[in-house]
């Protein structure tokens, strides 16, 4: 990897492990002078061609919100809504999963209104503060109370209270500023082969190296570092966010 290049880090508001793997990101040392291309990433043909749905499968829905319980409480953020969430869960007894995939029919998911407002406030020069607020309000990391992040309302709150424009910040996704390079950045994702988030690419010359999930981090760390061993992110270390993550 060049000195100019960045690690593209892909992710959606959706997404529980990405909102942990980006807590970590903005809080550890490790990864202070790292510089990260942030991606939000919701493809046009939802879940359709590259990108996996975990609630087709209802095994992996089951036991999806108990490991980020498990991942959040290793960073030292509440678990107690992945908790919860888990219990809804629980495989149903004496089923016959032999004549049918079992899983969640969900509602449309109008995430472009969350990841479109993200585009504007990081091009603000806020868009780490921006996302760190969206999955706190999400997933309820403040203890202030969980929020439908997809709602232009709750966006609205977000964006009044980090100083940003409400109105460009609402209306992002309509206003048509985002539209190619949003389309742009799912096209990337295809090249890079995204099937979920979060998902990181390190690009060299020759060759890109992947990595899928908040539990790679220190992965990721190795490789762009060289070093010989596995660092290890301690809850102690994500006290403070990082200068060049505000």
């Amino acid at each position: 990897m060049s000195e100019a290049s960045a690690v593209r880090f892909y992710f959606s508001f959706r997404s529980p492990f990405a909102a942990i793997a980006f807590y970590r990101l903005r809080r550890s040392p490790l990864f202070k002078d790292v510089k990260f291309e942030l991606i939000p990433l919701w493809p046009e043909n939802i879940f359709g061609g590259h990108m996996d749905n975990p609630t087709d499968s209802l095994f992996k829905l089951a036991y999806i919100f108990s490991d980020a319980a498990r991942q959040a409480e290793e960073a030292g953020l509440p678990s107690a809504r992945f908790k919860a969430s888990a219990e809804q869960f629980k495989l149903p007894a004496g089923m016959d999963y032999s004549k049918e995939k079992v899983g969640l029919k969900m509602p449309e998911e109008p995430w472009g209104i969350t990841h479109l407002a993200f585009l504007y406030a990081q091009e603000k020069g806020k868009g780490w503060t921006f996302a760190d607020a969206v999955f706190s309000r999400r997933f309820d990391f403040d203890g202030k109370g969980s929020k439908n992040v997809m709602d232009p309302v709750v966006i609205g709150e977000i964006a009044d209270e980090l100083g940003l424009d409400v109105a460009e910040t609402v209306n992002a996704h309509t206003s048509g500023r985002f539209d190619d390079v949003h389309r742009e950045m799912i096209r990337q994702g295809e090249a890079d082969g995204v099937f979920g988030v979060p998902f990181f690419v390190i690009e060299y010359a020759e060759r890109n190296e992947v990595f899928w999930g908040n539990d790679r981090l220190p992965f990721l760390h190795k490789a762009i570092t060289n070093s010989e061993v596995l660092s290890v992110i301690t809850e102690g270390s994500l006290r403070e966010v990082q200068a060049s993550r505000c």
